[in-house]
C-alpha cells in the first residue's frame, strides 16, 4: 500500500507538467494561426463595413431631402389656397355685415312704424252709429268704456221697435245711465291725472273697485241695490273685459272648484257666491272651514248670515258626520222621499286639509254624485283649495275630474294646467294681475272667460241679513230651520259621534 502510494505521488506530478506544457504549446500554435488569419481577411471586412455606412448614410440624406421637399411644396400649396380664398371671404364677411345691418335697420323701421301707427290710433277718435241716425264721437281710448253704452242703447232701441214693454225698457234706460255715469267718472278721473290732480269722482271710483283692474265691475251692494241680484234670478258670475255680467243657473254650476293663491281675493269671491245663492235660491247653506275663528276666514265673512238660519257654520268635529249626512240626505231625494226644497250648498273652504280625515273617501264619492245627480237633488257644491295636485288630495287626481264648474284666481300656471283641459285656454291665468279677477270656466261655456268679481264684505253681509229678516217678518216667510241636515225622519238630532271618531277629528284639525 505504501509502495503504491508513493508511485502515485511520483506519477501525478509529472503528469499534471506534461499536461501545462502541452496546452502551452496549443496555446501558442492557436494564436499563430487566429493572427495570420486575420491579416489575410481583416482589411476586405472593413472595406465592406465602411462601404455599407455610407450606402446607408446616403440613404438616409435622400430620405430627408425628399421629406424637406415634400413639406416645403405643402406649404407654397397651402399659401397659394389662401391667397385664393382670401377675396371670397372678404366678400363673405362684407355680405354678411351688410346683411346683419339691413336686418337691424327693417327691424328698427318695423318697430317705429309699428309704434307710431299705434299712438296714432290711441289718438284717433272713432264714430260709434247706433241705429240709422245717432252718431257718437268716441276718443280710441275710451271704446271699452264706451262698449256698455253702445250696447245698451242698440238694446234700448230694437226694444223700443219691437215690443212696447215699459219694465223692460225702464230697466235698459237704468242701466244706461249707469253706465253712462260710469264712464264720465272715468273720463273725468283721466282728464284729472292728466292735469296732475285728482278729483272726488276719480277718488271714488278706485275706493269702489281698487281691486278689479281695468275692468270696473259694481260691488254687491250696488247689484243688491239695482235688483240686478235678487230673488228667482241668475247668479252673475262676474264681468267681462267687456264689462258685461256672466249669468248662470245655480244648477248649471254642480260643483265648484275655485283656486288662487292667498290675497288673490278668492275668500271674498266665495262669500259673494254664497250671499248671492241665498238671495236668489234660499239655499240652506253648510260652511265647513277649519280657520272658523281668525278674524279673516270664511267663517268669519259669513256670521252675520247666521242668525238667518240660511247659514251654519259647521264645527271641525262634526265634518265627518255633515258628509255622512249628506250622503243620506242625497238618498233620500233621489228616491223621492224627501222633497228637493230648499236646495242645499255645501261650502267647504281649504279642501286640501280634508284629505287627512278619514271622511275624505266619502267626500270624494260625494262630489261624484254630485257631478251627475245634482240636478235631480238640488245640492251644490262650492270648495276652494291652494294647490289641486294629486299628491295634496292622498293620490286622488280624480277629484279634479269632479268639479264641473272652476273660478281660477291668481296662481301658478301648472295649477292652472291642472284646472283646464283646453290647452288653449291655459295661457288666461297670465292676464290675472289684480285681486278679484278670475278664469270662469262651466260646462255650458265654450271657452274659459276672464271675469272680475263683485267686491263683497263684511258690512254687504249685514245688509244681507237685515234684508231677509224684515223680509220674512214683511212677507210672513217661516225663517229656516236651523241644521236642517242633522235632522232624521223622526226629526231627532243626529250628530252623536264615537268617541275613537272625534279624537281622531280632533288630531287632525
Amino acid at each position: 500500500m505504501k509502495q503504491t502510494v508513493k508511485i502515485l505521488l511520483t506519477i501525478v506530478p509529472g503528469i499534471i507538467v506534461v499536461l501545462l506544457v502541452f496546452s502551452m504549446v496549443w496555446n501558442y500554435i492557436a494564436r499563430t494561426h487566429l493572427r495570420q488569419f486575420e491579416e489575410a481577411v481583416a482589411p476586405r471586412a472593413t472595406q465592406q463595413v465602411f462601404q455599407e455606412k455610407a450606402a446607408y448614410q446616403a440613404a438616409e440624406y435622400r430620405t430627408k431631402r425628399a421629406y424637406l421637399e415634400a413639406q416645403h411644396r405643402y406649404q407654397l400649396e397651402k399659401i397659394r389656397l389662401q391667397i385664393e380664398t382670401l377675396p371670397r371671404y372678404a366678400a363673405l364677411k362684407f355680405y354678411s355685415a351688410a346683411g346683419v345691418l339691413a336686418f337691424l335697420s327693417l327691424s328698427i323701421i318695423i318697430l317705429a312704424g309699428g309704434y307710431t301707427g299705434a299712438k296714432i290710433r290711441q289718438s284717433s277718435v272713432c264714430t260709434a252709429r247706433i241705429g240709422r241716425h245717432s252718431e257718437i264721437p268716441v276718443h280710441y281710448a275710451d271704446l271699452r268704456h264706451f262698449y256698455p253704452i253702445a250696447v245698451n242703447l242698440s238694446l234700448a232701441e230694437i226694444e223700443a221697435s219691437v215690443s212696447t214693454s215699459h219694465e223692460q225698457a225702464y230697466q235698459i234706460s237704468r242701466q244706461m245711465l249707469e253706465d253712462i255715469t260710469h264712464y264720465t267718472r272715468i273720463l273725468t278721473g283721466q282728464r284729472s291725472r292728466g292735469r296732475g290732480g285728482s278729483s272726488r269722482l276719480n277718488l271714488e271710483h278706485e275706493q269702489r273697485a281698487p281691486q278689479h283692474g281695468s275692468v270696473y265691475a259694481p260691488n254687491f251692494r250696488e247689484l243688491l241695490t239695482t235688483e240686478m241680484i235678487a230673488p228667482n234670478k241668475p247668479l252673475i258670475l262676474g264681468y267681462d273685459r267687456q264689462g258685461q255680467p256672466q249669468y248662470r243657473h245655480l244648477q248649471d254650476l254642480k260643483t265648484v272648484a275655485i283656486a288662487g293663491w292667498q290675497g288673490s281675493g278668492k275668500t271674498l269671491s266665495m262669500a259673494y257666491l254664497v250671499a248671492s245663492i241665498i238671495v236668489a235660491y234660499r239655499t240652506q247653506v253648510y260652511v265647513i272651514d277649519p280657520h272658523k275663528h281668525h278674524p279673516e276666514s270664511l267663517a268669519a265673512l259669513l256670521r252675520p248670515l247666521e242668525p238667518t238660519g240660511y247659514v251654519t257654520i259647521v264645527n271641525p268635529f262634526d265634518t265627518p258626520g255633515v258628509i255622512r249626512q249628506l250622503n243620506e240626505t242625497l238618498d233620500r231625494r233621489l228616491n223621492g222621499k224627501e222633497l228637493s226644497t230648499p236646495g242645499i250648498l255645501l261650502v267647504i273652504d281649504e279642501m286640501e286639509r280634508m284629505a287627512s280625515m278619514e271622511c275624505f273617501d266619502e267626500l270624494i264619492a260625494f262630489l261624484g254624485r254630485c257631478t251627475e245627480e245634482t240636478r235631480k237633488a238640488n245640492i251644490t257644491f262650492l270648495g276652494s283649495a291652494h294647490k289641486w295636485t294629486a299628491r295634496h288630495f292622498k293620490g286622488r287626481a280624480d277629484i279634479r275630474g269632479s268639479m264641473n264648474s272652476l273660478l281660477i284666481h291668481k296662481t301658478k300656471p301648472s295649477q292652472a294646467d291642472l284646472l283646464l283641459e283646453d290647452t288653449a285656454s291655459k295661457h288666461l291665468v297670465k292676464q290675472l294681475h289684480h285681486p278679484g279677477e278670475a278664469i270662469l270656466s262651466t260646462d255650458y261655456d265654450a271657452t274659459p272667460t276672464l271675469v272680475s268679481m263683485p267686491l263683497c264684505t263684511g258690512e254687504d253681509m249685514r245688509m244681507v241679513a237685515e234684508m231677509l229678516g224684515s223680509e220674512g217678518g214683511r212677507m210672513g216667510i217661516p225663517p229656516p230651520q236651523p241644521d236642517l241636515l242633522f235632522q232624521d225622519w223622526n226629526g231627532k238630532f243626529s250628530r252623536e259621534m264615537s268617541a275613537r271618531e272625534r279624537l281622531n277629528v280632533a288630531s287632525q284639525v
